[in-house]
């Protein structure tokens, strides 16, 4: 169940059609004051001004870095 919510929470950053790009509130532990969910997103749900490129470089670097301990 996690990672099909994760698939769509990644497929959910790309679809120009959704506003709320944070996904619901229960995929954050914190809810709406959620320390990484502020990282990102603005309390809208709307990105940061650099956020999609800072979530799509900490989902890169972190499966790079799970990848290179695995080999």
């Amino acid at each position: 169940m996690m990672v099909g919510t994760f698939c769509s929470f990644l497929c959910g950053i790309f679809n120009p059609y959704v506003v709320n790009k944070a996904g619901p509130d229960w995929l954050w532990g914190g809810g709406r004051n959620d320390v990484l969910r502020n990282l990102y997103f603005r309390p809208n749900g709307s990105f940061r001004r650099y956020g999609r490129l800072a979530l799509l470089g900490t989902v890169t670097a972190g499966s790079t870095a799970l990848y290179w301990m695995l080999i």
